[in-house]
């Protein structure tokens, strides 16, 4: 195998990326590069690439990855957009997140949980919208669906309590400030039937 490039990362200015036969190997700070006398040109034994990828790389991906859940949950995708930031092969990237997910650093399904009840909690939103914000962190939708299935969640019952938020007295509003509520709640990703029940029952009080 020989080194074929040596070439600084244009994102990350302190870190070099290793080519090895032409190929994106991994990336190194200069101190590594020096130690272990990497030049271009030069061949690599079978035995120190081993080293270098399984001892420092590995290592120092699962050390970016810790510490970027470390102060909060996140996904599986987020981790791995975290980690090709970083410029990590693929193989480094896989062996990282199978690590974390073996010991549940990483957990869409209670990420899915927790996330909807402080959804709920704090800022209430409908079926649809929750389900939009988890597909856009990268969580699959079998995953979301089955969580939102498992959930107690009060679609009705929140929906007038926004309603009883935004407008004091609702026998003294017009068809204009109906529509404009009809389309707050919407927004929040609550369907025409839940709107539609939580007006009859607010109207009927």
């Amino acid at each position: 195998m020989k080194i074929t490039a040596i070439t600084q990362q244009v994102h990350h200015p302190d870190r070099y990326s290793i080519f090895i036969d032409d190929t994106f190997a991994f990336g190194l700070i200069l101190q590594d590069i020096l130690y272990f006398k990497l030049k271009e040109g030069e061949e690599i034994s079978q035995e120190k690439f081993d080293f270098i990828q399984n001892e420092l790389v590995y290592v120092k991906a699962q050390d970016i990855a810790l510490h970027y859940i470390g102060y909060k949950m996140r996904t599986e995708t987020e981790v791995r957009k975290k980690l090709q930031e970083k410029e990590f092969t693929q193989e480094i990237i896989e062996r990282v997140l199978e690590f974390l997910i073996a010991y549940h650093y990483v957990d869409d399904i209670q990420y899915c949980k927790s996330y909807i009840t402080q959804r709920l909690h704090c800022n209430p939103k409908g079926s649809y919208v929750l389900k939009m914000e988890l597909k856009q962190k990268g969580i699959q939708e079998s995953i979301i669906c089955k969580t939102l299935e498992q959930m107690d969640i009060d679609e009705f019952g929140d929906a007038v309590r926004l309603l009883e938020k935004k407008c004091a007295r609702f026998d003294t509003i017009d068809e204009k400030e109906k529509k404009r509520l009809f389309a707050f709640l919407q927004r929040r990703g609550y369907s025409y039937d839940i709107i539609k029940e939580a007006f009859s029952y607010i109207l009927k009080q």
